[in-house]
Formats: structure tokens, C-alpha cells, sequence
């Protein structure tokens, strides 16, 4: 089957405020700037000023780890937070030298930097890939296997979406020629909002591809009835995880070893106390006074520390394993996604969080 031209896509603005009107939240993987080569390069690498890290979007609940620490004063006072605009790119303030570290994908920043941005890797975030596939539950699709002859809706052909299914097609023997692709922009969740009486219509997704503290929260907590289905029990990917540049590392290594330390302390407050979570951000996210909107982002809350800790893992909060990054950039280079700046796991994976 072939992949259908696309939609109009939404920009990430519009992402985020079709996610936080369900849920309260947003999502840390709402668009890649991993596809192509920046031009920018990184400045900022100087000591002894203010060390600021981006969060890749407006403010929300997904965040609340960082607005712990801070709070807590985990952080050195030159440690300030910086929330991204709708229309800016993930590296694109780190690479100016805006920033000294981001919140963002391992795999997205892999990607980037084999298409020549100078990225590393120092921290992790979530040590559970958030992609995953989600059917209705009247729908047929109860399995990866099921989605042979289906229709798949994703944003793009880019970024953790993208990644996403080729893990999902590979575990379910699956090539691109066995299902269509029907690219819908950050529309998922409203895509299968409602059932889809013609199982003939390749004009609507029978499963959407999509995030499992986002999308599928979202549509839950709106009343539709849904299964998440997991691309994979060993997935070769790495999500929402800390990310420099070289230059910066090599000027500003402790600094930064401090800082995904007091930003580790934070992910473990979150994960311990979801309320907590929410009464921090709230300090950004003033609507949350609202409880509804309060229940609704202590849900993602709940969902995202199972990312964070997942349930029955040893895995330490905040770690970073060089050889995930290792079998990640094997995976990539297999699918066609790299560029052809080469890339290592030790050259783009610098954990620093001590012991």
C-alpha cells in the first residue's frame, strides 16, 4: 500500500494547545530539528555565567521535574530555565548559544548531529521510549500484526513519530508496501476521536501513532476508549533526555555534571509525589487552579514518571547507558535515517551523572 499525501500540518503551537486542553500537558517531542544540517554553532561555552537550560516548549506538567529542582534550589543560582517558542526548533537556541543544555530527544539530537550539528547527549530523561501505537478500542487493531493493510496516522516522516513505527514495523515483519501511511500533522488525537464506520476510507487513520504520556492520556481523559499498543519490548530508541553541545561540554564539563545531577534530584521528586508536581507548575501554568485541569495534568503527571521509573526496572533516575545510544545509532543507520556526518556512541554520549 502506499502512504497518502499529506495534510496540512499544525505547527507545534498547535500540537501543544490541542494536548493541553485534554490533558494539561504538552509533549517534549513535538518536532524535530534533527532532519537537517544548522547552521548555527554554539557559543555560550564561556565559565562563570549563567548556565540555562531550554525546555522545548510552553510551560506544562512535563516539565515539572526542572521546575522542582529549581525550586528546591537543587540548581546553582546561575542555573536559570528557558521555555521555548512555538515556532523554534529543538537545537536551535542551544546551537546559538542561548542556552547550555535542552530538553530533548536522544534519538532527535543523534539524528542532528549526523547532519553535522556539533550534539551530545549527557543525561538522560525518560529511560521508557514514549511512542507507541493507539487504536480505539472498537477498532480491529489489537496488535503491531494488526496493522497490515491498515491505515497509520502519524505527524511526518520525521522525528520520534517517525521512529516510532519503523521499530514497530520491524517487530511486526512489517514494510512500508503493507500498510499506508497517511500523514495528518499533530492532529492524532482528534483523528481517532471518533469510531470509523468504513474500514475502506484510507482518508482516516484506523490507528494513530502517538505518545503514551500524551496522546493516549488525552484521549482517555476525554471519555474516548482507547488501547496502547507498545512498538516493541526492547526498543533501540532513546527519548527525552539532556543535551549540549561539544563545545560547551569541553568548556563547562562540572557545571554541567551539576546540573543533570540537581535535574536527576528533581525527576525523582516528580516520580515520588505527582501532586507535588502539579502545585510546581502551576507557577507556570496558572489555569491549574482549575481542578479539573489540575486532574487532568496530575494524569500526565502519572503517566510520565512511568517513563521516567518504570515499574519493575533498576534502571537509576536520570541515567544514560552508552550502549542504548550504541544499539540506537545501529538502528537508525539501518533505517536510512543518519546523515553523513558519522557518528559514535562515545562521541555523542556523554553521561554525567556520577555512580
Amino acid at each position: 500500500m502506499t502512504s497518502q499525501p499529506s495534510r496540512p500540518r499544525l505547527t507545534r503551537r498547535g500540537l501543544i494547545a490541542s494536548a493541553l486542553a485534554l490533558t494539561g500537558g504538552g509533549t517534549l517531542a513535538a518536532c524535530s530539528s534533527g532532519t537537517a544540517s544548522q547552521a548555527l554553532r554554539s557559543g555560550g561555552a564561556a565559565t562563570g555565567g549563567r548556565l540555562t537550560i531550554g525546555l522545548t516548549y510552553t510551560p506544562n506538567i512535563q516539565f515539572a521535574p526542572f521546575y522542582m529542582a529549581l525550586a528546591d534550589k537543587d540548581y546553582g543560582s546561575a542555573v536559570e530555565l528557558r521555555h521555548h517558542g512555538g515556532s523554534e526548533g529543538l537545537f536551535d537556541a542551544l546551537l546559538a548559544g542561548t542556552e547550555q543544555m535542552v530538553i530533548a530527544g536522544a534519538d532527535e539530537a543523534v539524528v542532528a548531529a549526523s547532519n553535522d550539528s556539533p550534539l551530545v547527549v549527557i543525561g538522560g530523561y525518560y529511560q521508557r521510549y514514549p511512542g507507541c501505537v493507539i487504536a480505539r478500542e472498537d477498532s480491529a487493531v489489537a496488535s503491531l500484526a494488526d496493522l497490515r493493510g491498515r491505515v497509520v496516522g502519524l505527524p511526518g516522516r520525521t522525528g520520534e513519530n517517525w521512529y516510532a513505527l519503523q521499530v514497530a514495523m520491524r517487530n511486526a515483519g512489517l514494510s512500508e508496501s503493507d500498510l499506508t501511511i497517511l500523514e495528518i500533522g499533530f492532529t492524532q488525537q482528534a483523528a481517532i476521536a471518533q469510531p470509523k464506520p468504513d474500514t475502506g476510507d484510507t482518508s482516516r487513520p484506523d490507528a494513530i501513532i502517538g505518545f503514551s504520556n500524551n496522546d493516549a492520556v488525552g484521549l482517555k481523559e476525554s471519555g474516548v476508549a482507547v488501547r496502547t499498543i507498545p512498538v516493541g519490548d526492547d526498543i533501540p530508541l532513546i527519548g527525552a533526555s539532556l543535551v549540549t553541545t561539544r563545545a560547551v561540554l569541553e568548556a563547562r564539563r562540572a557545571e554541567l555534571a551539576d546540573a543533570v545531577t540537581a535535574s536527576s534530584r528533581g525527576m525523582a521528586a516528580f516520580v515520588a509525589d505527582p501532586d507535588a508536581a502539579v502545585a510546581a507548575t502551576r507557577q507556570y501554568v496558572p489555569d491549574l487552579v482549575d481542578h479539573a485541569q489540575a486532574a487532568q495534568a496530575r494524569a500526565v503527571a502519572v503517566a510520565t514518571a512511568g517513563l521516567i521509573a518504570p515499574q519493575g526496572s533498576d534502571t537509576t533516575i536520570g541515567a544514560l547507558e552508552r550502549a542504548r545510544a550504541a544499539a540506537m545509532i545501529e538502528f537508525l543507520g539501518g533505517q536510512g535515517i543518519l546523515g553523513s556526518t558519522p557518528v559514535t556512541a562515545d562521541a555523542v554520549c556523554q553521561p554525567l551523572l556520577a555512580g
